[in-house]
């Protein structure tokens, strides 16, 4: 794990915070991602008459929440079972929670407040108790709450925190403002380290692991991240006795600090989601001992994440940030954490950690390539949406359509420039290709046409071949000295070998161009088939796009048949005469290739083949047919 980068951010953070209480640095924002999000208050009023306080329910109250005010609050996350460490939670599931909250957290605050001197502090929380458990008061203050929750927006209802607020004889007190409370959030950031599961466990006169300084005390559940889960005794070391546990992960007192406000800065600073994966931004420098450097990358970096954060100043979130990033020079490289949280135990699984990206890194993956490969003519208004016309761009969600199962996999590919398997690149394009064109038989859920999935993976291909992440033979030529006939053909081949010319990285060898070709003919047949009968049943032979090489001679073999049965023997001629070049003379060479390849490059010629005809010459063609 990457425990001393975050130590040292802890470090620059503790400078940084100067004077503030200790209790300060252990107040969580409940959602960092978010620059504003809605705390939805209870507010009670507790007024003093005759030297006794008497309380009542006032109102619900929205109040807008930000990195300037959070810690107010006093929110801090404990466990799903025992609720989180203050009143203060995620609001939803108001019977659980707030039953929760007068059941248990009000019992286990006054218990805690009569071992004590904060004699007017209990006199506060009791008097509040005292009102709520009176059912009429507890079914008014929930109905409240309830309505105001089906009231929200459905984002609103998963983004918003619950608090509470008490008027003091007309003074607004918030959890922060009571002592106790503080005691609570700086003791839950602290007692943890050496006590949990009622064991203790505890070195002394050791080294720490982290600063490799011989210290007092070594704590040994220090560590603020759950990936090293020692709930269970054969999870442990040392004979299985968790108390032992300090000697796996010593941790000292100072470093166990800077540790929990390293990470929480990253929590609430440096984290994100990029296309639903949560992760961590760790900046590091490139010399261990450049704190400067390292202090001008933190604050760099938050400064560009509140630019994400704030309203909607780029559409484009889940990139516009590694664009960001991209511009800054190469004073330090960033680790990239990928995790998934346990929802119950909080417990984290590291899914992916990426190590010291720089910046220009960046500017490869996310700026100059996608620049040099966005202008192809075959992405100009690819997309459409309420009938108008947009640019297939590249981005990491086209590389998602193909790669949904393997996505981790994907992103350390691409980041670190390692080589990827052609023969599994086509099996994914195929994978998708296919089910979409299942679902469009039988309309079942969402169907991206053929056509588009087709240019993404066109978009695809060349974004890994400008990264040389696939190889590719830049050096083929189209050698061909098939001449156009002066007779106007329905099948325009010059715009055919036009096309391979400007697309030399995806068609990038004969077969390939043959294989092509041979789609395109049949969707002349099936264009044909659809005039004359009103459907298209050689489509049934293409057996869902699952084709071999055998298989495929047999398709052109038909095809040919066909059209020769609806526009007799010579039509076509060119397009024949160029597959017999590019297909027959190559078919030793498509045995070899694995059948996904052969059906994406199939399906690819099937998909654009309306490009290559002469529109006029067609109709002309059918109307005489």
């Amino acid at each position: 794990m990457q425990d001393k980068a975050f130590v040292q951010i802890g470090k620059l953070v503790l400078k940084e915070m100067g004077n503030k209480e200790p209790y300060e640095l252990f107040i969580q924002n409940m959602f960092p991602e978010k620059a504003n999000y809605k705390m939805i208050v209870a507010v009670f009023e507790v007024n003093t008459e005759d030297d006794q306080l008497i309380c009542a329910f006032k109102n619900i109250d929205p109040q807008n929440v930000s990195i300037q005010n959070y810690q107010k609050y006093a929110y801090r996350k404990g466990s799903a079972r025992g609720g989180d460490i203050t009143f203060t939670t995620k609001f939803g599931d108001i019977e659980k929670k707030f039953r929760t909250l007068v059941d248990n957290q009000f019992k286990t605050l006054l218990n805690r407040l009569s071992r004590t001197s904060l004699s007017l502090e209990q006199k506060i929380f009791d008097s509040i108790y005292q009102y709520l458990i009176v059912k009429e008061n507890f079914e008014k203050v929930k109905k409240e709450l309830t309505d105001f929750y089906n009231s929200l927006p459905k984002e609103d209802k998963t983004t918003s925190g619950f608090s509470l607020l008490f008027i003091l004889d007309g003074e607004e007190k918030y959890l922060s403002d009571f002592e106790i409370i503080r005691q609570i959030v700086t003791s839950s950031g602290t007692e943890e380290k050496s006590e949990k599961y009622n064991i203790k466990s505890e070195g002394v006169n050791a080294i720490c692991s982290i600063c490799l300084g011989k210290k007092p005390i070594l704590h040994g559940f220090a560590s603020p991240f759950k990936y090293a889960t020692v709930d269970k005794p054969g999870m442990v070391s040392g004979f299985f006795r968790q108390v032992n546990n300090w000697k796996n992960y010593p941790i000292c007192t100072d470093c166990s600090l800077e540790f929990e406000l390293g990470r929480m800065y990253v929590a609430n600073n440096l984290s994100g989601y990029f296309y639903g994966k949560a992760y961590h931004a760790i900046p590091k420098t490139i010399l261990s001992k450049d704190i400067k450097s390292l202090d001008r990358a933190r604050i760099r970096l938050k400064e560009l994440y509140d630019n994400i954060k704030d309203g909607q100043k780029i559409k484009a979130k889940e990139d516009s940030l590694q664009k960001m990033i991209a511009m800054e020079e190469d004073y330090f490289n960033l680790n990239l954490l990928f995790y998934e949280e346990n929802p119950t135990t909080k417990a984290i699984k590291i899914k992916l950690m990426l190590e010291e990206i720089l910046p220009s890194r960046f500017r490869k993956l996310f700026v100059d390539v996608p620049e040099k490969i966005n202008s192809h003519k075959l992405y100009k208004g690819a997309i459409t949406i309420k009938k108008e016309k947009f640019d297939l761009l590249f981005n990491f969600g086209i590389l998602k359509t193909f790669f949904e199962e393997d996505f981790y996999d994907l992103i350390q590919k691409v980041f670190m420039l390692q080589q990827i398997s052609k023969e599994a690149l086509y099996a994914k394009f195929m994978e998708v290709i296919r089910k979409n064109y299942n679902r469009l038989q039988t309309s079942d859920g969402y169907i991206e046409m053929t056509n588009l999935t087709l240019r993404k993976a066109h978009l695809t291909i060349s974004y890994f071949q400008e990264l040389g992440l696939i190889n590719h033979d830049s050096n083929f030529i189209l050698m061909d000295n098939i001449e156009q006939t002066e007779k106007k053909s329905a099948f325009d081949v010059e715009k055919l070998k036009q096309f391979v010319i400007e697309n030399k990285g995806f068609l990038d060898s004969d077969y390939k161009v043959g294989i092509f070709s041979v789609g395109a003919l049949v969707r002349l047949l099936l264009n044909i088939q659809q005039v004359n009968l009103g459907n298209t049943p050689f489509e049934k032979k293409l057996r869902g796009y699952n084709l071999s090489a055998e298989l495929l001679k047999n398709i052109y073999t038909e095809a040919l048949n066909k059209i020769s049965q609806y526009q007799g023997f010579y039509a076509y001629s060119n397009l024949r005469e160029f597959i017999d070049q590019y297909f027959i003379l190559n078919v030793h060479k498509i045995h070899k290739i694995s059948n996904n390849e052969l059906s994406f490059y199939f399906v690819a010629g099937l998909e654009f083949g309306n490009q290559f005809k002469n529109i006029e010459k067609i109709k002309e063609e059918l109307q005489t047919s």
